[in-house]
């Protein structure tokens, strides 16, 4: 699923539930209904019938399957039989909502689900199962991936579940759903894409029970090797044509799903693509993958075609860039150019060719361009190209596609792969396509930064040629002018503090004390979280706002406080997203006693004894509570800070007790035990602290690997091997925690593997996103501390390089600035991903003693209107 989807479509600017939305399109409901009977909103779902406490707990639950376009009439059949039978049921409440479902986006976990219906027992089950198998006979509807089908029914399934909101908080914020096992246990509600039942449950509906799968899996006469992607559309997978020993790939697309908003569906789109793909291998082969079949196989379509041999353009350009290498040369970084220049050439020849046909491509990105082993170029994934004559395809790739100002009537029908094409030519520079789109003037600073590894002018025309064009008809003087270059070389100090005085006049202008949805812009994971926390919530706005010494509106202070007493009850203990997090920032606008009853919260939350991470556990709590002892002085801070440690050192397991899959970095992994550790001895003098967590930071150390260039970096988790740099999962948090240790008491592994790492992060600077987390302020902040405690010349330099870099990320706002946040789709305030973490990095540099100027006061910044 793609990260904040469902939130990103309920506005243009900022992430909100999908329920705000101000338009869901055509409503769904019953067309006769009882008299006295009134439906109720819950989320994206209208429910009938008793009231929840009326429910059984948990049972055999229903699902009906429609059509989009059979959606009312099969609504009508099940609202009809439900309420003759008295049972309770819901059901989507408007149009975008079953889009969004159905979306080829959409969480696989949820897929295919229109109607839901919650029998009593199992013997209602059963009649209703019946009932409505034979009143919808004749209709389809997609598979419910999480069911399983009753007998020959094309819509009505069914499942083992809990029924309410029973379930249990985890240590993240979230929550997972709670079921009674065949034997009286509680285990966790899987959802899982497939069915699947609790231990001890047997199905009774089942005439023939259903065996494993077992040997190769076969479709027709292709043999599945690989599965490259699943979605809700269905899946892709490299297989073996046993009549031929070819490779080829295989694509496929379920029944009535996979839907995007134009209303097609993923059989609509292959049929498509495969008379594309056969009119172009006809008329121009080679432009696209060859077609070798299509066909129906049980109620999915597959399409087969070549097996294009490669790597998708993005991962080349992970594999291939030296830009950031920290062993690149003029050698390489020119030879890396003339690479690009080579495939942009193709892409062009290869544009020309598909363009004569009368067609575009309409959806071009480097995750569908493939570079063969030999370095040729080849399109793939045609589901988006169309006729020249028709109107493009509603499929895009945000970033890679023409904003809607440049799509005027008489505009060149060729005008979406041009500016697909140019955007790719950006990509090779930098992670920097939807920055470019809202800003097009901070290009200028984006090549100030790329000055070490001087883009050929060439390139950089060709990359930015269709910004330029836009940045000329704007006000090049207005509020939020990005520092040209010259005057950020000129005068870093002095453009750092003007950018973070418009960071916090930006926080500030989107502040809204009264929006019930949020105080200030978060990130999309506060919806399935909570509104007030550190991470995503107002608490980090407010901590960051304060830190760089701004005045809080007392109308924000007091929504923080009410917010977080309301909430109370139902937050995790950790640092993150729950009581050790806010809990400080309360202390901090005078609310002491609400936070000491936070804090004592966080320390008798049953999730402390299982969870020991920085961000969810005892670490955690262990550090909220140095944070009010080092506000108050109170020595039963320190005590209870004590207490933490000695918790998290009898810890018979602690591995266990880290994040899931053997999680590294200050997040979830040892780091950040360590960290707190660390700042335990400094606040007690105890060296033991400063021992244990040596021994946990040897033990993340054991889990880093060396990159090729020679630098150290390290992955998310044991599962995946991918070299991150960031400060929440990568190398640049390891090397925070590092850091400290070296400075203090160093030893000789840490000492040695330290410089490696920051090798890894002072090259990886041209990121995708500015946030604290996964972005370049999380970057700046390492960088920033490690030169303070290192005091090389060379270590400040990197500092004030990523500081500076910071500035292109800025998007001009009525009041101060902006930044996209994660998956850079919608602006953020929040500290994790938007405003705010920003701010707290150039606080870091402008009140350190890196920049030798003395930081100016900062006048308070009124609230907005």
């Amino acid at each position: 699923m793609l990260e904040g989807f469902g939130e990103a479509l309920a506005d243009k600017e900022y992430y909100l539930p999908l329920t705000s939305v101000a338009d869901p399109g055509p409503r769904f409901a019953p067309g006769e209904v009882p008299p006295g009977l009134r439906g109720s909103a819950q989320g994206i779902w209208t429910f009938w019938g008793a009231a929840r406490t009326g429910f059984a707990e948990q049972g055999w639950k229903i699902h009906v399957s429609a059509r989009l376009d059979r959606a009312q009439h099969v609504l009508d059949t099940v609202a009809g039989i439900c309420f003759s039978e008295g049972v309770p049921f819901k059901h989507l409440s408007a149009r975008l909502f079953f889009l969004y479902l159905h979306h080829k986006h959409a969480a696989r976990a949820q897929s295919g689900k229109f109607c839901a219906v919650y029998p009593p027992d199992q013997a209602t089950a059963r009649r209703l199962l019946e009932r409505l198998r034979d009143a919808l006979d004749g209709e389809e509807g997609p598979y419910v991936l999480t069911d399983r089908r009753f007998r020959d029914s094309r819509t009505v399934h069914y499942r083992y579940g809990a029924f309410g909101p029973r379930g249990r908080l985890r240590a993240d914020g979230t929550r997972e759903g709670l079921v009674t096992d065949g034997s009286g246990r509680e285990v966790v509600d899987l959802r899982l894409p497939a069915f699947h039942l609790p231990p001890g449950i047997t199905d009774p509906f089942v005439e023939q029970e259903e065996q494993p799968h077992a040997g190769p899996i076969l479709i027709r006469d292709y043999e599945v090797t690989r599965a490259v992607r699943l979605s809700n559309a269905g899946g892709t997978y490299r297989a073996l044509d046993r009549r031929t020993g070819r490779t080829v790939f295989l694509k496929e697309a379920r029944a009535h799903n996979g839907l995007v908003f134009d209303g097609t569906d993923a059989q609509q789109r292959l049929r498509h693509e495969y008379e594309v793909l056969s009119a172009l291998h006809a008329a121009v082969p080679g432009v696209g993958p060859e077609p070798l079949d299509h066909f129906t196989e049980w109620e999915h379509d597959f399409l087969v075609t070549e097996f294009v041999e490669g790597q998708p353009l993005v991962a080349w350009l992970s594999r291939s860039t030296p830009l950031a290498r920290a062993d690149r040369t003029d050698a390489s970084v020119a030879a890396y150019y003339e690479a690009c220049r080579g495939l942009l050439a193709q892409l062009d020849a290869v544009l020309a060719r598909l363009h004569a046909t009368g067609h575009r491509f309409g959806d071009l990105s480097p995750g569908n361009i493939m570079v063969t082993p030999s370095g040729g170029l080849r399109l793939v994934d045609f589901e988006a190209a169309t006729l020249l004559s028709a109107a493009p395809s509603g499929v895009s790739t945000p970033g890679f596609t023409p904003p809607p100002g440049l799509l005027r009537a008489g505009t060149d029908p060729r005008l979406r792969d041009r500016y697909g094409a140019a955007a790719v030519a950006l990509a090779f520079l930098a992670p920097f396509t939807e920055t470019a789109e809202h800003a097009p003037g901070n290009l200028a600073l984006l090549r100030r930064d790329l000055a070490d590894v001087a883009p050929p002018q060439d390139l950089w025309q060709r990359a930015t040629a269709f910004h330029a064009a836009r940045e000329r008809t704007r006000d090049q003087d207005g509020p939020g002018r990005p520092p040209s270059p010259a005057e950020l070389d000129a005068d870093p100090r002095g453009c750092l503090t003007r950018l973070a005085d418009e960071v916090a006049e930006g926080l500030l202008g989107t502040a809204d004390a009264d929006r019930p949805e949020w105080a200030f812009p978060p990130s999309a994971e506060a919806f399935g979280t909570n509104n007030v926390c550190l991470a995503y919530g107002t608490a980090g706005v407010v901590h960051a706002l304060r830190r760089a010494g701004v005045a809080v509106p007392a109308e924000i202070g007091e929504r923080l406080r009410r917010d977080a007493l309301a909430l109370r009850g139902a937050l995790p203990p950790g640092l993150l997203v729950g009581s050790a997090g806010i809990a400080p920032v309360l202390a901090g606008l005078g609310l002491l006693d609400e936070a000491v009853d936070l804090m004592e919260d966080a320390d008798g939350h049953p999730l402390t004894a299982s969870c020991a991470t920085l961000a969810g556990g005892r670490a955690g709590v262990g550090l909220g509570w140095l944070a009010l002892h080092r506000l108050t002085g109170e020595d039963g801070h320190l005590e209870r800070a004590v207490a933490a440690a000695q918790g998290l050192l009898r810890a018979p397991d602690l591995p266990a007790t880290l994040g899931e899959h053997d999680a590294r970095g200050l997040l979830h992994g040892r780091s950040g035990v360590a960290l707190f550790l660390h700042r335990l001895a400094g606040a007690t003098g105890e060296a033991r602290w400063m021992e244990a967590g040596r021994l946990l930071l040897h033990q993340e150390l054991d889990r880093t690997f060396a990159l090729d260039d020679g630098a150290l970096s390290v992955s998310d988790d044991a599962r995946l091997t991918r070299a991150m740099p960031y400060l929440a999962t990568g190398a640049a948090g390891v090397a925070a925690a590092l850091t400290h240790y070296v400075a203090t008491a160093p030893d000789e592994r840490c000492a040695a593997a330290l410089p490696k790492l920051v090798a890894g992060i002072r090259v990886s600077c041209a990121t995708k996103e500015a946030g604290l987390y996964r972005g370049l302020a999380g970057l700046t902040w390492f960088l920033t501390r490690h030169a303070e405690l290192t005091g090389a010349d060379t270590a400040r330099a990197d500092a004030v390089r990523a500081a500076t870099g910071l500035v292109k990320y800025a998007v001009p706002y009525r009041r101060g600035v902006r930044f996209l946040g994660a998956g850079s789709m919608r602006y953020t305030a929040d500290l994790s991903n938007g405003g705010a973490g920003v701010l707290l990095a150039l606080h870091r540099l402008l009140a350190g003693p890196l920049l030798a100027e003395p930081r100016r006061a900062r006048p308070p910044v009124p609230a907005a209107g």
